[in-house]
C-alpha cells in the first residue's frame, strides 16, 4: 500500500509512473515515482535528485526527497524540497 493506494506487492518499477526532470545540460536531475494515475499536485512521489561531479558527468550522489524514500511527496514542488 502507497498512501493508502492498492499496488500489489511484489511490484517492480514498471508498475509505477514516472517522471524525469532535466537541468539546463540535459541530464537527470530529479526522478519521481508514484502510483498510477497519481497527480503530480498531490503527496504520492518518491523522488531522487542526482548530483554530479565538478566534470559533470558522473553522478556522485542520489539522495531522497526529506531524507526519506516514502511516497509521500509532490512532484511539482522537487525544487523546493530538501534532500539527503
Amino acid at each position: 500500500m502507497i498512501n493508502q493506494h492498492t499496488i500489489s506487492f511484489p511490484f517492480d518499477e514498471t508498475d509505477l509512473q514516472r517522471r524525469i526532470a532535466y537541468d539546463a545540460n540535459n541530464r537527470p536531475q530529479y526522478i519521481g515515482r508514484a502510483r498510477p494515475g497519481a497527480l503530480t499536485s498531490a503527496a504520492e512521489w518518491q523522488i531522487r535528485k542526482f548530483d554530479y561531479d565538478s566534470d559533470s558527468e558522473r553522478v556522485v550522489s542520489i539522495t531522497f526527497a526529506a531524507g526519506v524514500n516514502d511516497y509521500n511527496n509532490v512532484w511539482d514542488d522537487r525544487a523546493a524540497l530538501s534532500y539527503s
